[in-house]
């Protein structure tokens, strides 16, 4: 008697596969989803660190009538140097007698006032040769020479905007950087950006995003300022190619921008 066999193949049914495209799409939304929100966090994070520094900038300010670095007079045992007393914080102040990194040494007289904790290492930042003259200062690091930031790679440092026909409209501002670049005696005031010392902190749409959120938007207006970070590329990388106030999203999340924070007592 012939024996017949039958085999029955399985497979998955339409109802099994569309839960495995649900659970897929499930993955797939929390995965960017939470991308999203570490993204949102970090900026978040910028922008109260740049809220906690000014506020103790101004404490400082109350306290000694003079901004923090633009000091002449040591209020604790961490000071380097005795600023110039012009209401300005200078991230290298040539014109002293002895030259003073007042951007640098802002930072050990808020340490000495308690108002922020950090362990930097400053002593060697400034390099030249001369009498009393110090010509640049050295790359600084995050963390190391400068305060940190939650922003990966990212630290803050003092300089002012200059106002060269009426010195009392300029302002003092605390700036998000990643490591600055030797040789050089402005942060982020100069004519062209390969003159500055301050390099990429932030794509143009995270510097857009906290500047709308907390000021006007407009990357030469406002508390809030953008620049184009030290590199060869056109002063037009951070900002727009035509509207130099608007910033220039195009460049997606590529780091293009430093952003600076004013911390006047009058902000």
């Amino acid at each position: 008697m012939k024996k017949t066999f039958s085999s029955k193949k399985s497979a998955f049914s339409l109802i099994e596969l569309s839960i495995v495209l649900i659970i897929i799409g499930l993955l797939i939304a929390g995965i960017t989803g939470g991308a999203s929100l570490i993204k949102s966090s970090e900026l978040r994070s910028v922008m109260g660190e740049a809220r906690g520094y000014a506020v103790s900038v101004n404490s400082f300010f109350t306290q000694y009538d003079r901004y923090p670095g633009d000091s002449d007079t040591a209020v604790g045992t961490n000071n380097q140097c005795a600023g110039d007393r012009d209401n300005l914080i200078e991230y290298l102040n040539n014109t002293a007698a002895n030259s003073c990194a007042e951007g640098l040494d802002a930072w050990n007289d808020l340490k000495d006032i308690g108002a922020i904790d950090l362990a930097l290492t400053l002593s060697s930042s400034l390099t030249g040769t001369g009498t009393g003259t110090k010509a640049n200062i050295d790359s600084m690091v995050p963390v190391t020479n400068i305060p940190g930031s939650k922003t990966k790679g990212n630290g803050w440092a003092f300089d002012n905007i200059l106002n060269v026909t009426n010195e009392a409209l300029s302002q003092n501002y605390v700036v998000l950087t990643g490591v600055t670049v030797s040789g050089k005696t402005k942060l982020i005031d100069t004519g062209t950006a390969t003159d500055r010392a301050a390099s990429p902190a932030l794509s143009a749409p995270d510097a857009l995003s906290i500047d709308s959120k907390i000021d006007d938007g407009k990357t030469n207006a406002g508390n809030i300022r953008a620049y184009n970070a030290n590199n060869s590329g056109a002063e037009t990388v951070c900002r727009n190619t035509t509207t130099v106030s608007n910033y220039n999203v195009a460049t997606g999340t590529t780091k293009v921008c430093t952003l600076a924070f004013r911390v006047d007592v009058s902000s």
